[in-house]
């Protein structure tokens, strides 16, 4: 007797573990900023999800986790300017970590497969900061996401490289020029 037959196996899905553990690596923790500032959590996000950061007045990138400043009494000291997302797993679910990072003046995404509309959309976090951002190999975003650009005053270069969902680039770019007169808009070189 075969108590099994009958049993139908349960399909999972690897791309809903893989995006529900996505979720989980970029969970906001309000109590952990609290503990240690906006610029630190910031930053453990970022890392903890493969990007790389670079602090004020700081020559080069902490390029390991365990080389950012170990003190949580130190909140003030270290601010975060420039961000470097390559290949990183950051997705909209953690962009409020940047709430409060005052002074991030760069970004650069380039092959982020979870950066998406929603994402640029969240940038407007970083609209009295952000001057420069380069986005790149991020196949999630379509024009309506670009066009999300439009609301942040003080971008003054955007380079924007292959993004295989946005199908009328140069009207984007139209747009946005439109909305942002002082922004230099470098689209991919064909």
């Amino acid at each position: 007797m075969n108590l099994f037959k009958n049993v139908v196996p349960l399909k999972t899905s690897k791309r809903s573990f893989w995006g529900a553990l996505n979720a989980i690596f970029n969970r906001v923790s309000a109590s952990r900023i609290a503990l240690v500032g906006p610029d630190r959590a910031c930053a453990e996000w970022l890392m903890r999800n493969g990007a790389f950061v670079r602090w004020k007045d700081q020559p080069g990138f902490v390029t390991h986790y365990n080389f950012l400043p170990l003190d949580p009494a130190e909140k003030h000291p270290y601010y975060i300017e420039e961000v470097s997302a390559v290949e990183a797993s950051i997705s909209y679910h953690g962009f409020d970590h940047f709430k409060g990072c005052d002074h991030i003046l760069k970004i650069k995404f380039q092959k982020c497969w979870y950066i998406d509309n929603t994402c640029l959309k969240n940038l407007e976090l970083l609209k009295n900061s952000l001057i420069h951002l380069e986005i790149d190999e991020c196949g999630e975003i379509t024009d309506q996401g670009l066009l999300h650009l439009s609301h942040l005053p003080n971008l003054m270069s955007l380079k924007i490289g292959k993004l295989d969902g946005v199908k009328k680039l140069q009207d984007c770019i139209k747009e946005i020029n439109a909305k942002l007169p002082n922004c230099h808009i470098m689209p991919p070189s064909l």
